[in-house]
């Protein structure tokens, strides 16, 4: 506190004041990594330390887990706490979710056993980081075109000591809803599109759409059956159909035009709050909009929020749902 002492003594009361409080900011978010956005009124997280992390390297920091024993001989998955963590308590924490021993096997070639054993693990994540933190981001980055830096099967998880602002919004859209009486907003979505055109793919616990809001060509949303709020709430039957519609989902992007877009890159997050108010889903944004062509985020959609879609969803559905018919687990 040096630098605060000799800023006391050279400053006016009245400036001294604004200097402290520009001052504890600058060290609470140097500390925090949090960053308040006054105009958007939202959190975003600067993380300069992740700007050069593993590109380059020939060695793999989750196959050294095995190597160097810090995993036991029979375990297939696992948590490696994130060596570039854009957040650290009490702000938030990092994990890297292995989703298999092999270093050679993509998330596609798993089998549902294996994925399974991957949901277990969500939810056992889920259950830890939830008593400390109101929001859980469980998520996948696939492939080198959305910046998948390490190719060892895996995916990633955040506990935040805030909402993020999708979250926020969707949350507020399901108060809104309780307040005037009329349930769950997800729920009655998830009716509507039950088997519609719009409806790509189905089993006992869940049901997979690519509704008419999609902003990609073939984004698509996962719904349990069940109203339930987080993967905490999950029974195993229900993660044991998770994991089966997720590969049938994924494994039918990369079918697409017999297979002219695989492997598909992707963004997965499971949408998820402690609210019981809440509807846990699952988005999956296929980034490939045709053979040999991405979707990206243009001015329009990542200065404005305001996105296009330039492609039918009931084609596309269509498309996929053939697709994953095609497809055998």
């Amino acid at each position: 506190m040096d630098n605060l002492n000799s800023l006391r003594l050279s400053t006016p009361p009245a400036i001294f004041e604004m200097r402290v409080y520009i001052f504890l900011e600058y060290i609470m978010t140097e500390e925090t990594s949090l960053i308040w956005n006054p105009i958007l009124r939202q959190y975003l997280v600067n993380a300069p330390h992740r700007m050069n992390r593993r590109e380059g390297s020939t060695s793999c920091a989750f196959c050294d887990d095995i190597t160097e024993g810090r995993v036991g001989p029979d375990q297939q998955v696992w948590l490696h706490p994130n060596d570039f963590p854009p957040l650290k308590p009490p702000v938030g924490e990092a994990y890297v979710v292995i989703y298999n021993r092999d270093h050679r096997r993509s998330f596609t070639q798993l089998n549902v056993k294996e994925v399974y054993a991957v949901t277990l693990l969500w939810r056992d994540l889920y259950r830890e980081l939830a008593t400390r933190y109101p929001t859980v981001m469980i998520f996948e980055n696939s492939g080198a075109s959305i910046g998948q830096t390490q190719y060892h099967p895996h995916g990633q998880a955040f506990g935040v000591s805030v909402i993020p602002p999708i979250l926020e919004r969707e949350l507020e859209t399901v108060i809104e809803a309780d307040k005037e009486g009329l349930g769950c907003p997800f729920c009655r979505v998830q009716a509507e599109l039950f088997e519609s055109d719009y409806q790509v793919a189905a089993n006992t616990s869940w049901q997979a759409f690519l509704p008419p809001y999609v902003r990609y060509p073939y984004e698509t949303h996962l719904y349990p059956r069940r109203h339930v709020a987080n993967i905490a709430d999950m029974l195993d039957a229900e993660l044991l159909d998770f994991a089966a519609m997720l590969l049938q989902v994924i494994r039918g992007y990369d079918a697409l035009f017999d297979g002219a877009m695989a492997p598909m890159p992707y963004l997965l997050g499971i949408h998820q709050l402690a609210d019981s108010r809440f509807h846990l889903h699952v988005e999956i944004l296929a980034i490939g909009r045709a053979p040999g062509k991405l979707k990206y985020a243009a001015s329009s959609e990542s200065l404005w929020g305001l996105w296009t879609n330039d492609s039918s969803p009931i084609q596309k559905a269509n498309e996929l749902r053939e697709a994953i018919a095609r497809m055998q687990i």
